[in-house]
């Protein structure tokens, strides 16, 4: 079992509300101008009540900045990435994404507009979104999100880099804006959507047996590698954002933020690939189909420990 000094607020099940903010730094932004942001951000963060948190996490090139002396082993840049039948998921990768999440979405809003002053400055906003998180945890599509999540010491193992590892008590972090074609997928039966899925909508129960398509979205997504289970932590929240991304003239842009933690990084590059059907078996992910990457980015989180270091 992993040693706990994570950032506060990664495990807490509380939070109902969630905004994803990825800042991308001008080039003459220095280190300690990064750094001194990072202070002033954790002192808005002192002022938050209980149950609501402000995390960070840090993009290769941003952490190589302000970091020099040492990175995680695994951290890298998202990069495109292209499977079969012309499916690919784009890398849109940023310098710093701010996590605030909690219960109540008024206790937020103050934290948030306090946010935005502090970058006008020093940097862009390349993705500016907010996550509610929808009854019995589910996506928009219908299906609980999140079900294979490893529950209570087991989501230690899975999302924090263990110890005697640079970076320990951290995490890896992979980040995607899903956007959902709702209207081709609600045009499917019940039955069919359970078969791209992988689980029952009403009762969310696994497939099994012939039930379950090699391509549903379970099957490309459990895997194992020698023997070990490629388990991430998931905290994904859907999104409503007709006004923000609107790529298709007369579609409004609702989808899933999907945002997870691994204790390594290639657990996430296993579960991309095989969905891209980039894996041996040559396999892709029926639910993208119905659901499109636009954005990608890895992160570094850092334990609460190295953060108070880092300024």
């Amino acid at each position: 079992m992993q040693l706990q000094n994570e950032q506060a607020g990664l495990f807490t099940d509380s939070s109902r509300f969630g905004r994803f903010i990825e800042v991308n730094f001008f080039a003459e932004v220095g280190a300690e101008q990064i750094k001194a942001l990072l202070s002033e951000l954790l002192v808005l963060r002192d002022d938050l009540p209980e149950h609501h948190y402000l995390q960070f996490a840090f993009g290769a090139n941003c952490w190589d900045k302000i970091n020099p002396a040492w990175r995680p082993a695994d951290l890298k840049s998202f990069d495109e990435l292209k499977g079969i039948k012309d499916l690919a998921m784009p890398g849109t990768q940023a310098d710093l994404l701010i996590w605030l999440h909690g219960h109540d979405a008024d206790q937020l809003l103050p934290v948030q507009l306090a946010v935005y002053p502090l970058l006008d400055s020093l940097a862009t906003i390349q993705l500016d979104l907010q996550g509610i998180k929808n009854f019995e945890g589910r996506d928009l599509i219908g299906f609980v999100d999140g079900t294979a999540n490893p529950k209570e010491d087991k989501r230690l193992d899975a999302a924090l880099i263990p110890a005697g590892e640079v970076g320990t008590g951290g995490s890896y972090v992979l980040s995607q804006r899903w956007q959902h074609n709702l209207d081709a997928f609600n045009a499917l039966s019940v039955s069919a959507q359970e078969k791209v899925v992988g689980r029952t909508k009403v009762d969310d129960i696994e497939l099994e047996g012939d039930d379950m398509p090699a391509d549903s979205h379970v099957s490309r997504t459990d895997a194992d590698v020698d023997g070990v289970a490629m388990k991430i932590y998931r905290k994904s929240l859907p999104y409503l954002a007709s006004q923000l991304h609107a790529e298709e003239e007369g579609k409004p842009d609702h989808g899933l933020y999907f945002f997870a933690f691994a204790c390594e990084m290639r657990r996430f590059e296993v579960q991309l690939e095989r969905m891209l059907g980039i894996d041996a078996d040559g396999i892709c992910d029926h639910l993208m189909q119905f659901s499109k990457a636009k954005t990608g980015s890895y992160w570094f989180m850092p334990s609460e420990i190295d953060l108070q270091k880092l300024i």
